[in-house]
């Protein structure tokens, strides 16, 4: 065997390729300091029912006694600068307190309508995570004497729902957020605006917001936790009206933009209608102008005797025919030039003649 055949039968040595780090999965999340109080306890990432959106939501509970949403803002193009690191989700996280009542009430009205459940036994209607929700986040008269019926049998508690106790204690609830939002000042109504600029005034707008428009907002705020029967009955128990639309500075513009363009086809049809009466007061001037300069003779007839619209002559038949005879036309003598061009035109076709059918 040849060197040659030895060497190229020899494995070319491969270098190990270094090990590549998979970047790290980080979100940014604001957390309440009452879930970071006891470290004893572990944080927990579950799934429960959301009325208001309804389907199943991300909560934070902390062992079996505090319950927190987790609400997500998530906006195109964004993401995170973390020390020398770039976060591509751009999402920010958010704790939220949230009324355990709510969540439990959708559970109520789907079962408890009819009859008095225990509420092990609403739990096992539902999945899982609903059985979790009402034995240990919900504390039976505590948190549903407010919505629901109790009766007590044989050292065990049921429940009914009850529509005029939920109403009354939702219009509470309303009426309580309105109050809050009223005295931190937060714009609401159809003039709501960032607190971050500065707005300017318009007319027809008021710049106060009013009672009814602090109530929308409430009730726009629990609203997104109820069912949306159950929603709109509140409104209505309420007294809420919907909201009216109001000229804005945008609005304006394009009724006035649809104003003038109105405005502009009826002149053009008026202008198109008017072209005739303007001609034929043109002309009776133009008669009139003649008659006084005396280059047209007057008609014999008085006005007593006008002859009908159907007879009467226009202002060019009752001309003098030395106005009306032209000058003749004095012919242009040519140029040297045009005549060379003339005569060298002779026998020549016109451009015309390649296009007409042979």
């Amino acid at each position: 065997m040849s060197k040659k055949t030895t060497r190229s039968s020899k494995p070319a040595e491969t270098k190990p390729i270094p090990a590549v780090k998979a970047p790290a999965l980080r979100k940014v999340m604001f957390i309440s300091d009452e879930l970071l109080q006891d470290e004893e306890n572990e944080l927990t990432l579950e799934y429960f029912y959301h009325p208001g959106k309804g389907k199943p939501v991300l909560f934070i509970t902390k062992g079996n006694t505090e319950l927190m949403e987790v609400i997500e803002f998530a906006e195109q193009r964004r993401c995170w600068l973390i020390n020398n690191d770039v976060c591509s989700d751009g999402r920010i996280f958010m704790t939220t307190p949230i009324d355990i009542t709510l969540l439990a009430l959708h559970h109520l009205r789907l079962h408890c309508t009819e009859k008095a459940l225990a509420l092990e036994d609403i739990g096992k209607a539902d999945d899982k995570s609903t059985l979790r929700l009402l034995r240990e986040f919900v504390r039976g008269e505590e948190h549903l004497r407010c919505v629901a019926d109790i009766k007590n049998a044989s050292g065990m508690v049921f429940y009914k729902y009850n529509p005029k106790k939920t109403m009354a204690w939702l219009a509470i609830k309303t009426r309580r957020v309105a109050q809050k939002l009223q005295s931190i000042g937060t714009h609401c109504g159809q003039s709501a605006v960032s607190q971050n600029y500065v707005r300017g005034e318009l007319e027809g707008e008021s710049k106060e917001e009013t009672e009814m428009d602090y109530l929308r907002m409430a009730c726009d705020i629990v609203g997104n936790y109820l069912d949306l029967d159950l929603y709109e009955d509140l409104k209505k128990y309420l007294n809420i009206a919907d909201e009216t639309p109001i000229m804005t500075s945008t609005t304006k513009k394009e009724e006035k933009a649809k104003g003038e363009n109105k405005r502009k086809s009826l002149q053009q049809l008026n202008s198109n209608n008017s072209k005739k009466v303007k001609l034929d007061e043109k002309t009776k001037n133009a008669a009139e102008k003649l008659k006084s300069s005396g280059l047209v003779e007057d008609s014999p007839t008085s006005d007593t005797n006008k002859p009908n619209s159907s007879e009467e002559t226009s202002p060019v038949s009752t001309m003098s025919p030395n106005v009306l005879t032209p000058s003749p036309i004095k012919e242009r003598n040519l140029t040297a030039k045009e005549k060379a061009l003339a005569k060298s035109a002779k026998g020549t076709k016109s451009i015309a003649s390649f296009f007409t059918k042979k």
